[in-house]
């Protein structure tokens, strides 16, 4: 079956539109493929106007703004979860009981004997599907060869280099496509089934949110790139357990202590194995990369590319043009010899960890942390601060509150509170001096005033370029 008329005739919810319109593509999809979608998101109708004018002229059914009626998910044959939304949504909690109702009802509906099979007439409640765009392009796509960038930091960084590449290499081919699958991009991922068939390569950014989702469809990708360790918010039971269905002919690529790493929890993967090195980039090639971060990541990508054949003049090509990508550890200005860094995208602990370790020299950074709580351990990162940070700004958030006894306990550094971004920098401003490095990686969600992380990230550059 295409995959257009399985989503003919049902009744699907999209529960959020994403942070900036992100799902978008995928309802439009939905709609073209003959579903009936109904879109419910938190967010006010005012905020999302835009997106909702286009979809209801292409043919959206129903929309719900504000508030996220349980009853009316009943009705729905499918319900396609955006990244705002964990399965364990109080509203889904109907869903999940009526779901029950019916696993139950199909139990007792056959009895068997040893003479006949006797249907019991039940009136029986349906099965309502609850899945993520990648869970679901995963059940319907045909056979692809996965590329899977997985960390807690850097992805988006590989795949900016490594993309261009296969892309390359795909032309040559000929006959196979790159098909890029990004939650924050705003190209959709069920919108790919259009056009992806068997043997194309996937490139796919995991983010700690679907590798338990793909671990349970039994799915390890062919090639599984490794920035960082997972984050332990991401696993059941072990940070490699994404690798638990790769085979002899697959690869992990990663740097030495993630693979010494997999050694140490005595975890034994099935595929090869290739270790990475910054140095396994020629010094000729001119890339621009502001740091040891930036050169790890692209070793990874180009080791990679290897794997795929790429010649040496494309890589050499792209990494030549290629530039650091913005709220990455990107530098914004330097003010007074005082140089500040947006890191606006970090919302792990691991991700700020990470950017303090690249920065730092001699414990010159003035860490602006802080932002809406996501559930993560804190305790490792405020180990580590003191041997990095001299100063730290605390901004508000549901996380900084949550987090801010603990972290007065943290010795060997000085806090502070700011009640906005534009304040937190310019007491950066006032507590550093010439040769710090101010960075702004919070190390939390974004919420409340700053509806994402690209939009706080935008504070704080105007406030880093109006001082």
């Amino acid at each position: 079956m295409a995959s257009r008329d399985y989503f003919k005739g049902k009744r699907i919810a999209v529960i959020g539109l994403g942070i900036h319109g992100e799902m978008v593509e995928d309802v439009k999809y939905l709609i073209k493929a003959g579903a009936w979608v109904s879109i419910y998101d938190l967010k006010s109708e005012a905020r999302l106007k835009n997106h909702l004018i286009f979809l209801r002229s292409i043919g959206l059914a129903n929309y719900v703004c504000g508030s996220i009626p349980a009853e009316d998910l009943l009705d729905m044959d499918m319900i396609i979860l955006s990244h705002e939304y964990p399965r364990d949504s109080s509203f889904l909690k109907e869903v999940y009981g009526n779901n029950q109702a019916s696993n139950i009802s199909d139990q007792l509906s056959t009895e068997k004997s040893e003479s006949e099979i006797k249907v019991v007439d039940k009136e029986r409640n349906k099965v309502i599907v609850v899945e993520y765009p990648e869970t679901l392009f995963f059940r319907l796509a045909p056979p692809i060869t996965l590329i899977g960038v997985i960390g807690c930091c850097g992805k988006s960084t590989v795949i900016s280099i490594l993309g261009p590449i296969l892309e390359k290499v795909c032309k040559e081919y000929e006959t196979q496509d790159l098909f890029i699958l990004d939650p924050e991009s705003s190209d959709g991922i069920l919108a790919h089934l259009r056009k992806v068939k068997s043997g194309d390569i996937v490139l796919m950014r995991i983010v700690d949110l679907i590798l338990p989702e793909l671990n349970t469809l039994r799915i390890s990708p062919h090639v599984a790139i490794f920035t960082s360790i997972p984050s332990k918010n991401s696993y059941i039971s072990s940070p490699f357990e994404i690798l638990a269905y790769q085979t002899y002919n697959n690869y992990i690529v990663a740097s030495d202590e993630i693979i010494d790493a997999t050694r140490a929890m005595k975890f034994q993967p099935k595929a090869k194995m290739l270790r990475t090195k910054s140095s396994l980039i020629p010094a000729d090639w001119g890339f621009s990369g502001s740091g040891i971060h930036d050169r790890s990541n692209a070793a990874l990508a180009l080791q990679t590319a290897q794997i795929f054949k790429a010649d040496e003049d494309t890589a050499r090509n792209v990494f030549s043009k290629w530039r650091s990508l913005k709220g990455r550890l990107e530098l914004v200005k330097k003010v007074k010899g005082i140089e500040f860094y947006n890191d606006t995208m970090s919302i792990t602990p691991d991700a700020t960890l990470v950017g303090i370790m690249a920065l730092s020299k001699d414990r010159n950074i003035v860490l602006i942390f802080g932002g809406a709580d996501v559930g993560h351990d804190y305790r490792t990162l405020y180990i580590e601060l003191p041997r990095y940070v001299h100063t730290l700004i605390n901004i508000p958030g549901s996380g900084t509150l949550r987090q801010r006894a603990i972290l007065q306990e943290v010795g060997g550094l000085t806090i502070y509170s700011a009640p906005n971004i534009e304040e937190a920098v310019r007491s950066a401003l006032d507590h550093a001096k010439k040769g710090d490095r101010v960075l702004f990686s919070p190390g939390f969600g974004a919420g409340g005033a700053d509806g994402s992380k690209i939009e706080r990230g935008e504070r704080f550059v105007r406030a880093v370029r109006g001082i």
